[in-house]
């Protein structure tokens, strides 16, 4: 019986040895040392234009924290953020433009810091991007690289304060092209400006013959326009220009063209305005006529252009007799609207005239001719027409804008906008009758 007994109790023993509950909680092991993040923002090698800097990094999952260095050598040994815990830390910087600053991030935990990641360091440069010192009054007269500089004097220089070289082109490949063979290379129309105290700026149109195509198809994408930009930069920076004249003849809201010519610009103006550096100006549409052509010029660019060349000429018929295609009511009528409807800034609406001639109600195919050219047959320097022959016509009546029109809208542009263009400097007279020089009487700028 007694051995019965026995193993009973061993059963009974060994069923709640069995059964008790088991203790499964694991020793606790040591975390792995986190490796190095990937750095976001900002870019590298790219720019900030404010003094609050945000930086920005992946996640590591095994770091509960990360230390952030930042200094203005390719190794920064300064701690700017200590056990950060999150993935983003933001620092300030001196107000100090073209400066580089270099940064990296070490994630860590309680088994340590990642080693290595001063080698993954990134950069960025802290730059200022404003606008330059204003031109005042401007009288700007374009200076085309087919015409002869010595046809030209120096005091025709000294009359304009901003001479733009045209044209260098935008060709099919969306690369800027100089001008095949120009009777006035850029480097002398530059030098010739710069001796006379005006500013040098390069004027670009299509190469395409049509004013746009060309143009269309490079700024369709940000890279095309990316490396247009960095064309345009190398040839002003080269030449050691003052700033880039824009001759897009004409993006539209029918085609989509309003939005890339308005990155366009934007993107350079950011370039150009660099420091305060170069200035950016383009030539626009007269504003007489509604559609596409006039609302592709948006507000936005307002703040970012220089100046506006509003071309306020061209307003001409080949079926309707007598009509000037721009008089002084035209002048008005697009000052008007630029400034007053739009919103354009008076300080950089600038008034284009004309240094030429075109007849009314007839071809104008080899009948427009420059003011020089009208004065050569007769024309009287204080009218606005005049009876001449040119090609197959004979006694044809032009219009031209004469010496008193030119001082009737130098005022006009003086009290209500910013200045005076020409197109263009050749075409004028060299005389007591020329054009530039009425202007900058009525103005009292001094050459």
């Amino acid at each position: 019986m007694r051995p019965y007994l026995f193993l009973f109790l061993l059963g009974i023993v060994l069923f709640f040895a069995t059964c008790r509950k088991k203790d499964t909680t694991p020793t606790p092991s040591t975390p792995v040392v986190p490796g190095c993040t990937s750095l976001l923002a900002p870019a590298n090698g790219g720019f900030v234009t404010t003094t609050s800097v945000t930086l920005s990094w992946n996640a590591v999952s095994t770091a509960s924290s990360y230390d952030v260095y930042l200094g203005t050598t390719p190794s920064p040994t300064t701690l700017v953020g200590n056990a950060v815990s999150g993935t983003t830390h933001t620092v300030s910087i001196p107000a100090t433009p073209n400066v580089t600053y270099y940064w990296y991030v070490v994630p860590r935990n309680t088994t340590g810091p990642a080693s290595g990641c001063a080698s993954g360091a990134r950069s960025f440069t802290y730059i200022v991007i404003s606008m330059p010192v204003s031109l005042g009054y401007h009288v700007v007269g374009y200076f085309p690289s087919y015409r002869s500089l010595a046809d030209v004097p120096d005091i025709k220089f000294r009359m304009t304060n901003v001479v733009v070289y045209a044209f260098y082109q935008v060709n099919s490949a969306g690369s800027l092209l100089a001008p095949g063979s120009a009777t006035a290379p850029l480097a002398a129309v530059a030098t010739k400006a710069r001796s006379n105290n005006a500013k040098i700026l390069l004027g670009i149109n299509d190469g395409s013959g049509d004013g746009k195509t060309n143009f269309k198809n490079m700024a369709a994408s940000p890279q095309g326009r990316t490396n247009f930009i960095r064309d345009i930069m190398n040839v002003v920076r080269t030449n050691q220009l003052d700033g880039v004249d824009m001759d897009w003849e004409f993006p539209t809201t029918s085609d989509g063209t309003d939005v890339t010519f308005t990155s366009l610009m934007q993107e350079l103006a950011d370039s150009l305005h660099r420091d305060g550096r170069y200035y950016l100006s383009c030539a626009i549409t007269a504003g007489k006529y509604a559609g596409g052509i006039r609302d592709a010029i948006r507000n936005e660019l307002f703040p970012i252009v220089d100046f506006f060349n509003i071309m306020a000429y061209d307003d001409f018929s080949t079926t309707t007799p007598y009509r000037h295609h721009s008089d002084y009511a035209l002048a008005s009528l697009c000052l008007n609207y630029w400034i007053n409807t739009r919103g354009m800034p008076a300080a950089k609406a600038v008034l284009g005239i004309p240094a030429y001639g075109r007849p009314s109600g007839i071809t104008q195919s080899n009948t427009v001719l420059s003011y020089r050219n009208i004065l050569s047959q007769g024309g009287n320097a204080q009218l606005d027409s005049a009876i001449v022959s040119a090609g197959t016509f004979t006694n044809y009546t032009i219009y031209y804008n004469g010496q008193y029109t030119v001082k009737r809208k130098a005022k006009l542009s003086k009290d209500i906008a910013a200045g005076v263009m020409f197109w263009e400097k050749w075409q004028d007279a060299t005389d007591g009758q020329s054009l530039l020089k009425a202007a900058c009487d009525t103005v009292g700028r001094s050459y």
